[in-house]
């Protein structure tokens, strides 16, 4: 397993990088490192990235393109999540189903992390 120590802070409003109040990038580590690869990871379509299509959770495959099958959706879900380096346990996970959107709606998940800490997704 790869550990993930360091990287740079993506704004979960806009899923974007942005500057400290000093003009550098924002950057993030350890567990919260690792609760932003998670976000990542949830946030990407199966085949959507080029360099590795196998990647990404099969949103529309097999959550959102058919019949809505909670237990389903949690599998696929929590296993993305346990899939993701530094991420040793699930601690609390809770999602929804929004019928008018036909969206999964996550509503709280954190993990436990090689850090020895927990970190909301």
């Amino acid at each position: 397993m790869t550990s993930v120590r360091f990287g740079l802070a993506i704004d979960q409003a806009t899923n974007d990088l942005f500057l400290e109040t000093d003009g550098n990038l924002a950057t993030v580590s350890d567990a919260e490192a690792v609760g932003q690869h998670v976000r990542q990871r949830l946030s990407t379509f199966t085949g959507e990235w080029f360099l590795d299509t196998t990647s990404g959770v099969p949103w529309l495959d097999q959550i959102l393109g058919k019949a809505y099958d909670p237990a389903l959706a949690e599998s696929v879900v929590k296993a993305e999540i346990l899939n993701t380096d530094g991420v040793t346990e699930i601690t609390s996970f809770s999602v929804s189903f929004d019928k008018a959107t036909r969206g999964l709606i996550i509503r709280s998940i954190e993990v436990g992390t090689m850090f020895d800490a927990e970190v909301q997704v």
